[in-house]
């Protein structure tokens, strides 16, 4: 595994990304648009939609409890158990959508909310194995690879799925033909399935196979190292959660944006996104995950302050500034998930790995499904504020301006974060200015295509 992104590719771990393309767009049918858009038939108010979009990352908490299990039972053993539940609540979803049952609207409702309930309980307790699994099978000088290589593929696979989605919604109107998008979440379940038992297994730590003494929880959590992690990332998680709540009314309320553009601003974004991805792992694996991190934030907020500056007046909401924006959208998005997770890794130590691992996750997912709750209170409250007729200060100006705001704090967190092996900020500007095109030119001349 000491080759480049292409023979990891094709090495052992071709089935951890195989299992992410299936997972993922299994995950997009039965958490995602398809299933909002269900309930929307059904009649849903706005607060059934927001119990649903908060379900996956509120359960996530689960896997505190989970995660003393772990190292018990065994990693790969642990995660096939959960997944093979969550995809047997995925087909009984689809039986309930599909078959016509005599029952009113709103038990069924109910009875998808519940089993909805179930298949995120299952999900957050299996997630707690799946972290460490692979950061024990992944060794650390090619994390930075393997992480940008699974996250396209991952992206990949959702952009494949929202476009089949798209087309095949274009033809069905009925809440029942919303089965046969279920059905086929649980076929995509399956092939996961199928390629996460080839995944190989890691020994566990044999201390925790005991299960003898109690999960020291507050000093872990007091871990100078892994505390600062988790303040950076909560503050990053604050600010990123709000951007992708606002976008929604804000693109559509003042923009004006139709479904169908949607679907085109996630295309753009999701594209550019899996692009950087795929050129961002070497570079990751030798300079280290801070500076990038760092060079995310300041990407993230510029796509804050250009959304601003559309909500300004001072910017057309043209396709210039759209293509502009949903790049820094993607670049930003795709140097940030490969950096954090990297830098999570080499940060948590090898024992307790998986409670580590549940402690990060847990405290991620309680801000990235409680912060929004807040961000649209407040979007509601600056609804009606406008000051200005050219350029305008409005309530989605000072959100933008909040949200690039809080990412002053998070660049400070950082600077705590620890990295011993991180390069400095300059070498990182040096190696996308200079020493990565110069590579790519000597790449070319060396090939010499006229010659």
């Amino acid at each position: 595994m000491k080759g480049g992104g292409i023979g990891l590719a094709r090495g052992p771990l071709l089935n951890a990304f195989l299992f992410q393309v299936f997972n993922t767009s299994s995950f997009y049918l039965i958490m995602g648009l398809p299933m909002m858009l269900y309930f929307k038939k059904l009649g849903a108010s706005a607060t059934v939609l927001g119990v649903l979009a908060a379900l996956a990352t509120l359960l996530n908490i689960f896997q505190i409890p989970a995660a003393r299990f772990v190292e018990l039972v065994g990693y790969r053993t642990f995660v096939l158990r959960g997944w093979m539940s969550r995809s047997v609540m995925i087909g009984a979803i689809a039986l309930v959508v599909s078959l016509p049952l005599r029952i009113d609207v709103t038990s069924r409702q109910i009875l998808v909310l519940f089993l909805l309930f179930l298949f995120n309980t299952a999900r957050g307790i299996s997630l707690s194995g799946y972290l460490p699994w692979i950061s024990a099978i992944v060794p650390e000088s090619v994390r930075g690879r393997f992480l940008t290589i699974d996250q396209a593929a991952s992206q990949s696979a959702l952009l494949v799925t929202v476009g089949l989605t798209a087309w095949y919604l274009q033809m069905v109107d009925s809440p029942r033909a919303f089965g046969v998008l279920f059905a086929a979440s649980i076929v995509l379940a399956g092939l996961s399935l199928l390629f996460l038992r080839r995944i190989p297994d890691a020994p566990t730590p044999p201390v925790r196979k005991e299960g003898a003494e109690p999960v020291p929880w507050r000093t872990m959590m007091v871990h100078g190292p892994f505390l600062r992690l988790v303040v950076f990332h909560a503050i990053m998680m604050l600010a990123m959660s709000g951007g992708g709540l606002v976008f929604i009314p804000f693109a559509r309320d003042q923009l004006g944006c139709s479904d169908s553009k949607f679907m085109i601003l996630h295309l753009i974004w999701g594209s550019v996104f899996v692009l950087a991805s795929i050129r961002v792992g070497k570079m990751l694996d030798r300079v280290g995950s801070r500076p990038v991190l760092a060079l995310a934030s300041i990407i993230i907020g510029i796509h804050f302050l250009g959304w601003g500056a559309v909500a300004a007046h001072l910017l057309p909401f043209s396709w210039g500034t759209i293509v502009l924006q949903q790049t820094t959208a993607g670049i930003g998005l795709a140097l940030y998930n490969s950096a954090h997770m990297r830098l999570l890794m080499a940060t948590v130590p090898a024992m307790g790995r998986s409670h580590f691992f549940a402690l990060f996750s847990v405290a991620a997912s309680l801000v990235a499904g409680l912060a929004p709750l807040g961000w649209g209170l407040l979007t509601d409250t600056l609804q009606g504020f406008h000051w200005g007729s050219g350029i305008q200060v409005n309530g989605f100006v000072l959100l933008y301006g909040t949200f690039t705001l809080i990412l002053l704090p998070a660049m400070i967190a950082l600077r705590r974060v620890q990295e011993p092996k991180a390069a400095s900020t300059e070498d990182l500007i040096r190696e996308l200015v200079l020493e990565t095109p110069w590579r790519s030119i000597t790449r070319w001349w060396n090939r010499r295509p006229f010659a």
